[in-house]
């Protein structure tokens, strides 16, 4: 086709132009709103690299785990522990490609920045079963601390 301006434009060209340019955003739409899915979930001590129990604490051992921050997001994206058990979360972003340059627990207002490449401990103890959020400072990247009730061992 051919406007006033003299300009030709493939119609069959600027189709699939368009179809390729919705597909890669909904594919990236996808991504940024689903990373706790792909992330996997750790249970404080369950054997995931950087997760245990130490000596120490009330009820006689502090809960570990280690949540690496990367291009997918927060990895494991959810944590298991009991309540009333200290726990020490130590995050390390491993890339400069995120969002997630900080954590944020919102109920527990506590704020961490997240420098490349260097492990951050953010401790504290659970006192209610549930879920405790974390997300990075724009709330595009979330996890979930569960919470759950003491077990008889």
């Amino acid at each position: 086709m051919t406007g006033d301006s003299g300009f030709t434009f493939n119609r069959g060209a600027w189709i699939v132009a368009a179809v390729a340019l919705l597909a890669v955003g909904a594919a990236g739409a996808w991504m940024l709103m689903r990373p706790g899915d792909r992330a996997g979930t750790a249970t404080a001590g369950d054997g995931v690299k950087g997760a245990g129990r130490e000596a120490g604490g009330a009820n006689g051992s502090v809960e570990s785990a280690r949540v690496v921050v990367n291009e997918r997001g927060y990895e494991p994206a959810t944590v298991s522990v009991q309540r009333g058990r200290p726990l020490r979360l130590t995050f390390v972003r491993t890339t400069d490609k995120t969002c997630g340059t900080e954590v944020v627990f919102p109920s527990l207002n506590i704020t961490r920045p997240l420098p490349l490449n260097q492990p951050v401990i953010v401790e504290f103890t659970p006192e209610k079963t549930g879920e405790v959020v974390f997300e990075c400072g724009m709330k595009m990247l979330r996890g979930t601390v569960v919470v759950q009730p003491p077990s008889a061992r």
